[in-house]
């Protein structure tokens, strides 16, 4: 077992006392009901039919309260001068880059899925997202992955104004014919772009991940991308959802990367497409990523892992350095000084 809190120093609006209570005592916790969970969700999966499933998730899901985010980030006290993200929930992270706002995958309502008239079928949040469309600040540029459900979410996407840009993958651009984006831009593998959002420049260049994008069955057309995000020399790493792969270490030039924001969630028992939070911390370090932000957990139940597992694996995978953890929980907020 190992518990790790050299993360407090990097995290805002999170007490040490509190970050070690909750540590110390989901770690316990996980020690006697990570199996008895695991094996739990896999009876489930096998007994449960379609019309059971739909049961579940109507009946009982509807009841169930989605808890509170861990913190509440406040942007509006965010300095223009320094590089701020703060994991707003699932995989989206909302990035004050040197004054350029970013937002990843941005999915905000209570569920993902496909939208009918006045619901969506589909997983309900365990989680609620650190702040409401009304609460983000004016945003620059919204950074998409790929098509799966729980990254474009479009009830989120319809949300934003002609004042926002977006970049996708190849062949998602579709998706998005209903928003108001002033600039859809797609990006295949290897492709970058530079943007002069409010005349501050910033480039951003797609990468392939070990993943796939199709949204429905049959749609395998569809493109998928992790991305580097640079600026004023400085360099973000989205990984976004990635089985391991040496993708990531090809990205290793000599130069750090300041911050790579990993998913670590959905690997059980999805491991061809979602890599173990012990491979989130190889492919950042053979990147060469000085803090790590892992995402992609607590917030939907898309795999049958227990829900404090990955983050308690991803600690335990940098307990020699814990000072590279940028944060732990839905809201907290990571600061590097310029």
């Amino acid at each position: 077992m190992c518990v790790g809190l050299g993360a407090a120093r990097q995290v805002i609006g999170v007490s040490q006392e509190r970050l070690q209570f909750r540590h110390d005592f989901h770690a316990h916790a996980l020690f006697f009901t990570m199996e008895t969970e695991r094996e739990r969700a896999r009876r489930e999966i096998r007994r449960r039919s379609w019309l059971g499933h739909l049961w579940h998730e109507w009946i009982v899901e509807s009841r169930r309260p989605i808890a509170p985010a861990f913190a509440h980030p406040t942007p509006e006290s965010w300095s223009n001068d320094d590089l701020t993200a703060a994991w707003i929930g699932h995989s989206t992270v909302l990035i004050n880059f040197f004054g350029i706002k970013i937002l990843t995958d941005p999915v905000l309502f209570p569920r993902i899925g496909i939208r009918l008239p006045f619901l969506t079928v589909g997983p309900k949040r365990l989680t609620q997202p650190a702040l409401t469309f009304a609460e983000l600040p004016p945003i620059d540029l919204v950074l998409l992955s790929h098509a799966h459900f729980d990254h474009i979410d479009r009830r989120t996407l319809k949300l934003f104004s002609d004042a926002t840009r977006v970049i996708t993958a190849k062949r998602t651009g579709d998706l998005l014919r209903e928003t108001k984006f002033s600039e859809v831009i797609e990006l295949g593998w290897t492709e970058s772009v530079n943007l002069t959002p409010r005349g501050l420049e910033i480039e951003v260049r797609a990468f392939r991940p070990k993943h796939w994008g199709a949204r429905m069955q049959y749609d395998i057309h569809r493109g998928y991308n992790s991305y580097v995000i640079s600026r004023n020399n400085r360099r973000i790493i989205y990984g976004s959802d990635t089985a391991m792969t040496d993708a990531f270490a090809k990205l290793n030039d000599g130069a750090p990367y300041d911050l790579a924001i990993m998913c670590i969630g959905a690997y059980d028992p999805w491991i061809w497409a979602h890599c173990t939070p012990e491979q989130a911390v190889a492919m950042a370090n053979a990147a060469g990523a000085r803090f790590i932000m892992p995402v992609h957990h607590q917030t939907f139940r898309l795999s049958i892992e227990p829900f404090r597992e990955p983050i308690e694996r991803f600690t335990c995978a940098l307990v020699k350095t814990p000072e590279r953890i940028a944060l732990r929980e839905i809201g907290e907020t990571f600061v590097l000084r310029a």
